[in-house]
């Protein structure tokens, strides 16, 4: 689509992406969220069944619809990372062409949250990318307020993502350091989206 720029937001776990997001949304910019995608993928059959077929357990149906088993599915991939690695192989191209999508029929700039970008290799496929970092302790507290997890599995969780710290500012990358309250954080963000428009 003409003038249309597609930019990616990434980070962490608790690094900010969601208020990032929020932001963006008050400045009147369009958002698309990488989770919900997916829930909205999950009530497509086919793809419910392909992710069914690669770890051969038995969809469940609700009110006759085919639907995942959340709980046989987690009980595989979350004690196996080569398993995470296969449902991710499979689920994040299809999140990210369907995010593609509908991000290229939108007009101006557009921002998505992708959570595991650089994991995947798709930060080519974005016109930009705002990468928002924080300080661990900060993110460690916000996500044990956010999911009532414990210092030790918000730490393990850290340990085991991709490590932010390797990205540098470049005319394609923007770092942004969400190391203050949401008027600075609000600034950071519109200098940046100067630097894009």
């Amino acid at each position: 689509m003409q003038n249309n720029k597609v930019i990616a937001v990434t980070g962490g776990i608790g690094s900010g992406k969601s208020t990032c997001l929020k932001i963006i949304e008050k400045l009147g910019y369009k958002s698309i969220n990488a989770d919900l995608v997916y829930r909205e993928l999950l009530l497509n059959e086919d793809f419910v069944q392909k992710i069914c077929d690669a770890f051969t357990i038995l969809p469940i149906y609700e009110n006759g619809v085919k639907k995942i088993d959340k709980n046989a599915l987690a009980n595989i991939v979350f004690n196996d990372k080569s398993k995470l690695e296969k449902l991710n192989s499979i689920t994040h191209p299809e999140i990210i062409n369907e995010i593609l999508k509908r991000a290229n029929s939108i007009s101006g700039l557009v921002f998505c949250e992708i959570p595991l970008l650089y994991e995947g290799n798709f930060d080519k496929l974005f016109n930009y990318v705002l990468v928002i970092k924080r300080k661990d302790d900060e993110r460690i507290s916000a996500v044990q307020y956010r999911d009532g997890k414990t210092e030790s599995q918000v730490k393990n969780i850290i340990k085991n993502q991709f490590d932010y710290t390797k990205i540098r500012q470049n005319e394609h990358t923007f770092i942004i350091e969400n190391n203050c309250d949401e008027i600075a954080l609000t600034e950071k963000i519109k200098d940046a989206i100067k630097q894009i428009s």
